[in-house]
């Protein structure tokens, strides 16, 4: 039997392992780690300017290699702008993240950008040394006294003349929108998300992939709308995962399972695109069932090893289901790792067989531990009474190393806030 993992192992280079594996655009990775380097040059830069003057050596050097990774980020991107919403700190919309190394520094923004009441520090490709480094200076002596710190931003900015950088006002508890890309939505927009989707889901599983019903274009919109309710209302789309219907047990479940996926998936700071793939993903994980005799999927009874195998065709069921789909991309092919590879486990056990053991990737193993934890908070026809959330993360818990990911286990504790419990320490 495996052991209970330990909340306390997870590390953030494991976090950061597991975001590196679900983004498999190592490009995109490379680019957000140089926007924290930039912050964190731009951190030496405003300490250096709290205790020199502007032409000492080190304010220059600091400048130089500042402005060497702003040129690196401006080569790959228009501009670069760092937001604050809901505490953290977004590059261009996408989420940053760092581990040990760059944690501090991430931590320091935020602190510095509240106290100055800064929602959007914005860089483009006219600014130059000599603009990083007024700005600097001008950023490193506000904030500490007076009442109206971004007004008197906004004054020596011009008293500089500082071209090529922008900033925007921090509204109200931080829910700026981005520019759209990441909208905040108060909670009537997060339950009709719910209901949008819980209608795309059963259009789905009445042979609406197969005949051709479902537009991606229409999966995408309600998809995005679920994301977008999780990362401004995340406590409002979770309360939803409790409603409970017997007779639509198939459409809440897999509905309930994409936002546990894409609040686990959050949880590891990924960028918005991918959080809906992942959403995407995890609501189609079982499409594959309806190609089962409703009698092997509601039999209040145990099943039979050949009804069980039957079951089983599910996951290599759903991939054929999802190839009727009109569009083919990204999105579409990850959809079909997850339904063939959500009932796999880290070990190499589970289900489906194949000639050669295959481990499954990390948005399916994000999927099957969201899968597993609905299942479980569920009542069923051969269970009528659900599990607490408490004992369906203990139960999780003791799978953790072996069928189920460890982190992920950690994080799904943090999405619906139990606390793990601390393994019992061995006797010698």
């Amino acid at each position: 039997m495996s052991k209970p993992m330990n909340p306390e192992a997870m590390t953030g280079q494991k976090r950061s392992q597991l975001t590196s594996e679900v983004l498999w655009d190592t490009d995109e990775v490379a680019l957000l780690k140089r926007a924290i380097g930039f912050l964190s040059r731009f951190h030496v830069l405003i300490k250096l300017a709290q205790t020199h003057e502007r032409h000492n050596q080190a304010v220059q050097d600091a400048t130089e290699a500042l402005y060497s990774v702003f040129i690196e980020l401006l080569s790959e991107v228009n501009q670069a702008r760092f937001d604050l919403v809901n505490g953290s700190i977004y590059f261009n919309a996408a989420r940053l993240a760092a581990g040990a190394t760059g944690y501090d520094i991430l931590e320091y923004m935020v602190k510095q950008m509240r106290s100055r009441n800064l929602g959007s520090i914005i860089f483009d490709e006219t600014a130059e040394p000599e603009d990083l480094v007024s700005f600097a200076f001008v950023f490193a002596r506000t904030g500490k006294d007076g009442a109206a710190p971004y007004d008197e931003i906004l004054r020596l900015m011009a008293l500089e003349g500082i071209a090529g950088i922008k900033i925007s006002r921090m509204v109200s508890d931080e829910t700026n929108e981005l520019e759209g890309e990441i909208p905040c939505q108060p909670k009537e927009q997060a339950r009709k998300s719910f209901i949008s989707a819980m209608h795309l889901v059963k259009e789905a599983v009445k042979d609406g992939i197969v005949q051709g019903r479902i537009n991606p274009r229409k999966i995408k919109r309600v998809i995005e709308s679920i994301v977008d309710s999780i990362l401004s209302d995340e406590h409002s789309m979770l309360a939803l995962t409790a409603i409970r219907n017997y007779d639509e047990y198939t459409y809440h479940h897999s509905l309930n399972v994409c936002i546990y996926s894409v609040a686990l998936a959050n949880r590891l700071s990924l960028p918005r695109k991918i959080l809906a793939e992942i959403g995407t993903a995890a609501l189609f994980h079982d499409i594959g069932k309806t190609d089962i005799p409703q009698g092997i999927l509601n039999k209040t009874g145990n099943l039979s090893e050949e009804e069980r195998k039957i079951l089983q065709k599910h996951t290599i069921a759903g991939v054929k289901q999802l190839t009727h789909l009109k569009k083919i991309d990204s999105t579409t092919l990850r959809s079909m790792i997850v339904a063939f590879s959500h009932h796999l486990n880290i070990d190499s056990t589970g289900y489906p067989e194949t000639k050669r053991k295959i481990k499954p990737d990390a948005i399916s193993r994000i999927v099957r531990i969201a899968d597993v934890f609905d299942a479980l908070t569920s009542a069923r026809i051969y269970r009528t009474q659900a599990f607490s959330k408490a004992e369906a993360l203990a139960m999780i818990s003791e799978r953790a190393g072996d069928e189920l990911d460890a982190t992920l286990c950690a994080l799904l504790a943090e999405v619906v806030g139990i606390e793990l419990p601390k393994p019992a320490k061995r006797t010698s």
